[in-house]
């Protein structure tokens, strides 16, 4: 190893904290970007008020109160998925308390990333090798890795705040790029 990989990694493990609020706008991101309504449904969507158009055009008198409803019914699909859902889901993450995360430092080392959390007088240290890791998001606010280990699933939320000489972004994304692929889009 050249002293300039050396520097690419953790000498030091940096404080890991992350924020109730940061954990709550991760889990918001990752949410909006499971909650896109499909090409399919548009299209079908758009078929329905196409021909409920064609249909207020060609039929006359109390015959296109069915075209008026299938309008309306596309509308209110449309808002409950872009509005009411939403409001709902940040409803319900706030009834449920988010863990405080404290206490845990990280590191970044060529086999993964390295945790270290005190324990009464002891330390424990955990490794979350970079082949565990089975899916990454890269935002403007955070990285979020999700991984496997030993059966148990977990995910680190980064914020990028952490992003420092100690704690190097650029190398994490480089080993993820090599053993997972490219972040996965939101």
């Amino acid at each position: 190893m050249n002293t300039k990989n050396v520097y690419a990694y953790t000498l030091q493990p940096v404080s890991y904290e992350v924020s109730e609020a940061e954990q709550r706008q991760a889990q918001l991101t990752i949410w909006r970007s499971t909650n896109k309504i499909g090409t399919k449904a548009w299209a079908i969507m758009g078929a329905v008020v196409l021909l409920a158009i064609l249909g207020i055009v060609f039929i006359k008198n109390y015959s296109t109160i069915f075209c008026w409803v299938a309008i309306a019914c596309v509308a209110i699909y449309v808002l409950i998925r872009k509005f009411a859902l939403e409001w709902y889901v940040k409803r319900k993450m706030n009834e449920t308390p988010a863990e405080k995360i404290q206490g845990i430092r990280l590191g970044v080392q060529p086999t993964g990333i390295v945790m270290r959390q005190k324990m009464g007088v002891q330390e424990g240290v955990a490794s979350i090798a970079w082949k565990d890791i089975y899916e990454w998001y890269d935002t403007a606010e955070f990285l979020l890795l999700s991984f496997k280990v030993k059966g148990q699933q977990g995910a680190y939320i980064l914020p990028k705040r952490m992003d420092s000489k100690n704690f190097p972004f650029s190398t994490i994304r480089k080993h993820l790029k090599q053993s997972v692929g490219d972040a996965k889009k939101i």
